[in-house]
């Protein structure tokens, strides 16, 4: 792949998270759609941009919540930790991850607890700079409808144009590209938790997971494709461990990530990557 010129804003990345809540019941819609959806996420953009989306938290909720597994508010990040992330590294990562925590406890109905993770967005938005007052408003909007899938819907068609313009700034492209990373390492992360790290216990989970290698190169492709800076070269480092796991199952699965389903996966493997996964994301919250 190509350079990709990254333009993704905070509310491309948090608010699009909850596009699907409303609308059709997510329910509706097959696994298969779901997988194949997380495949296609380059576009063109205004005929010159590429808008580069990472796969939504939504399609592993989905999963998770057809295999029975219960809302785990235990592994997700602490709210309260907020307003420790200081520096823009810190800060645009775990923006990123309070917004995949802040989309899982919406589909799973968790609102007041969604609220408290929309505050930490807020502050952690602020922090980075990155608003503006049209934003804040819809962000307010975001909060007094948060019960109102519907609404929530048409917030994000709404504001997806003006907030996708607050961060073509070449000197944004960084931050953005760590608030997307921060939201897929948290989604993969929770993913992992919820398998306990065993290939067998959740077959449709554990199928979930190893597919997301698919993305796992993208995402690369989207690191390296910023301006290099310190912040960057520090989340590439970072996660070297998950690639070479994957990459190890990519090996073992006949240079594919496609399986039929968690018996085909070599369990060992399957425990390294998730044990990777927990360590990336436990560092990320750690960067104070």
């Amino acid at each position: 792949m190509g350079k990709i010129k990254i333009s993704i804003s905070i509310l491309s990345v948090v608010l699009l998270l909850l596009s699907s809540c409303g609308g059709a019941d997510t329910s509706q819609k097959s696994k298969r759609d779901m997988r194949q959806a997380a495949r296609e996420r380059v576009t063109n953009h205004n005929g010159s941009e590429v808008y580069y989306s990472l796969p939504s938290p939504l399609e592993i909720a989905y999963i998770i919540q057809t295999t029975g597994v219960d809302y785990n508010l235990e592994i997700l990040h602490k709210t309260e930790l907020g307003v420790r992330y200081s520096t823009n590294k810190a800060a645009a990562i775990n923006l990123g991850i309070y917004g995949a925590d802040l989309s899982y406890s919406i589909y799973f109905n968790q609102q007041q607890i969604a609220l408290k993770y929309l505050d930490c967005i807020k502050e952690l938005a602020s922090t980075l700079e990155v608003s503006d007052s049209l934003m804040e408003r819809k962000l307010r909007d975001m909060e007094e409808n948060i019960q109102n899938k519907e609404m929530l819907k048409k917030i994000v068609s709404q504001t997806f144009l003006h907030s996708d313009a607050l961060l073509k700034e070449n000197s944004k492209k960084p931050t953005a590209t760590m608030i997307a990373l921060g939201m897929w390492v948290e989604s993969l992360y929770i993913s992992a938790q919820l398998s306990n790290g065993d290939a067998l216990s959740n077959p449709e989970l554990t199928k979930a997971i190893v597919e997301q290698g698919l993305v796992f190169d993208d995402l690369l492709n989207m690191l390296v494709s910023v301006d290099y800076n310190n912040d960057i070269t520090f989340v590439i480092d970072e996660l070297q461990k998950v690639k070479n796991c994957y990459a190890s199952i990519k090996t073992e699965l006949g240079n594919t990530f496609n399986c039929a389903d968690g018996s085909k996966i070599n369990a060992k493997s399957f425990e390294n990557l998730c044990a990777s996964v927990t360590d990336l994301r436990n560092n990320f919250t750690q960067l104070f």
